[in-house]
């Protein structure tokens, strides 16, 4: 009797409860959902026992990142981005930060106490209408829709993904993306096969770059096209950009597809020298996504390259062959074809050589030269509105994220253009 008593236990065998300190914590987190929602925790008071035991039960274990397809992201890439994910979810807060709710929390113990109360009131109507329960469970459910708060909810961690990932993206090699999802999985705290856990999932994706030839100057080149990776709800897809916006008498259907030279990534590493290579990327990628600006400038139209709403550190030039836009070079921001290097022309007649003599082509100009030493240089560079790229650089980089040794005042070289304006203004005093 007492073997048959054995196995008719195993067949009936049920999940193992969450610990007690589990439960406490999903308790803990669901009264900080309640202050997002500007409700009053007292609201979990009413339930019964039974119905607080259901309600801090968890079952969203935790967020995964992985590659969508195995084999298609570098091992390396996967452990940074898992690394910097999780960091991020554990120390950044969802809503108000005063009630800290970390994305981490949310995206288990919040989301096993959301998706539970609104299966209870919704789905199966388990509280009788008029019950205290019933009034609790209606003031909660009626804040959230539980879909779309996933996908508002933790738009920052995918934006953070997408922010790690495209770091490591390059448009003439290889591009990272990710796509967001729910993972139903059996449960292993059992084995009766009827027992689920769900898991936030995010996957990397590869768009592999696509190039295209061009003739330029009876040469032909090779180019590559510009894409938007899968950014977490969107899939992948081309950038393009209305033919209105450049030409005012076409069609807002009609637009170019967008295309860059190889030659562009060069001149742009080359005069962005402060940046590191993730950020090189980075900048590349939004200046024609997130930021992207059409500069009409003496005739010519040029992209600008932001870093902030209106701090560029550089311009694209581009050609226009039928329904395809080519970027074929990148300008320095004080190079005489761009508004502000125009503008700094006209004050210091510099000419191209001296500028490049002293360096003023190169992004590191700005973070190396002493300029309150140079008075004259820093007036002129306020008046060209070059000085607030400078000061936007310094905000937006600590000194441990620009390269080694270009981040700090070099002596010899504030000397070097300091002797250079002093003999310029020694000169212009004789006439």
């Amino acid at each position: 009797m007492a073997k048959k008593s054995k196995i008719k236990q195993q067949g009936k065998q049920m999940p193992k409860k969450n610990s007690r300190t589990e439960q406490e914590q999903c308790t803990i987190v669901a009264k900080k959902i309640l202050q997002h929602f500007g409700l009053d925790t007292k609201l979990l008071d009413v339930f019964t026992k039974k119905q607080k035991e259901r309600l801090s039960k968890v079952y969203y274990i935790t967020p995964s990142i992985s590659a969508d397809k195995p084999g298609t992201v570098p091992r390396q890439y996967l452990k940074t981005i898992n690394s910097e994910a999780y960091k991020f979810m554990k120390t950044n807060f969802w809503g108000n930060s005063e009630n800290e709710l970390t994305f981490f929390e949310l995206a288990t113990f919040g989301l096993s106490f959301l998706s539970t109360i609104q299966g209870m009131f919704k789905e199966e109507n388990l509280f009788e209408p008029g019950t205290p329960q019933y009034e609790s469970a209606s003031c909660i459910c009626e804040k959230f829709d539980r879909d779309e708060l996933m996908n508002e909810a933790f738009q920052d961690v995918s934006n953070h993904i997408f922010y790690i990932s495209r770091g490591f993206s390059r448009v003439n090699f290889r591009m990272y993306g990710h796509i967001m999802d729910c993972e139903k999985l059996p449960d292993k705290r059992c084995n009766c096969g009827h027992c689920f856990v769900y898991k936030v999932c995010y996957k990397i994706t590869v768009q592999e770059c696509e190039t295209k030839d061009f003739s330029i100057n009876n040469i032909y080149r090779k180019t590559y096209r510009l894409f938007r990776p899968a950014d977490g709800l969107y899939l992948p897809k081309p950038l393009t950009i209305q033919q209105n916006e450049i030409f005012k008498r076409e069609k807002e259907e009609k637009v170019f597809n967008m295309y860059v030279q190889s030659h562009v990534f060069h001149r742009f590493r080359e005069r962005l020298d402060v940046f590191s290579p993730s950020n090189h990327n980075l900048l590349f990628q939004y200046a024609f996504s997130r930021y992207l600006k059409l500069v009409q400038y003496d005739n010519r139209d040029l992209f600008a390259c932001l870093i902030d709403d209106d701090a560029p550190v550089g311009y694209f030039t581009f050609l226009i062959r039928g329904d395809d836009i080519v970027v074929n070079t990148f300008l320095p921001l004080v190079g005489e074809n761009t508004p502000e290097g125009k503008k700094l022309q006209k004050l210091l007649s510099l000419s191209k050589e001296e500028i490049t003599y002293l360096g003023m082509d190169k992004l590191s100009f700005f973070t190396t030269v002493d300029f309150e030493q140079i008075p004259q240089l820093k007036q002129a560079l306020i008046d060209s509105n070059i000085w607030k790229t400078k000061l936007a650089i310094e905000e937006l980089f600590d000194e441990d994220e620009m390269e080694e040794n270009k981040s700090s005042i070099d002596m010899n070289k504030t000397t070097l253009v300091k002797k250079f304006f002093d003999k310029m203004e020694e000169y212009r005093s004789l006439f």
